[in-house]
């Protein structure tokens, strides 16, 4: 399986207004902090506060904070919001129909690897990613 940018961008930007929660960080001090592409984070920010994910704070001491409790938040919900699915549907060797009656070489093997990160992406909240403080972002 592979995250696609933004889906990294968001994981990202949520641990770390998870990390450091003590106050909202502005767009440009989030562009600098994580060196994530400006326009692309203003506009996932825009996103993810309309998915209810983060608060946008006006002001002198405003800018961007979680929403909602660092465990509550799951891999699948950040994938939800941003509008990408899993990839669970698709073929592992990109066919467009491939099913139990019309199996790639593949299918049968990819099925259990498949759950397995299905599984993950359900269970692993934001706040478990950020407990190790060695992690980076």
């Amino acid at each position: 399986m592979h995250f696609s940018k933004t889906t990294e961008y968001a994981i990202r930007v949520l641990s770390y207004l998870h990390r450091y929660s003590s106050k909202p960080h502005s767009v440009s001090f989030l562009h600098k902090e994580l060196e994530l592409p400006y326009k692309y984070l203003t506009k996932l920010m825009t996103e993810l506060v309309k998915k209810g994910l983060v608060n946008a704070s006006k002001g002198r001491y405003g800018g961007f904070s979680l929403a909602v409790d660092s465990e509550k938040i799951y891999l699948c919900d950040i994938l939800e919001a941003i509008g990408e699915s899993s990839e669970s549907d698709r073929c592992i060797l990109g066919f467009e129909m491939c099913d139990a009656s019309n199996p790639c070489s593949l299918h049968n093997h990819w099925l259990e690897p498949k759950m397995g990160i299905e599984k993950m992406l359900k269970t692993t909240s934001l706040d478990s990613l950020v407990r190790d403080k060695e992690t980076k972002f």
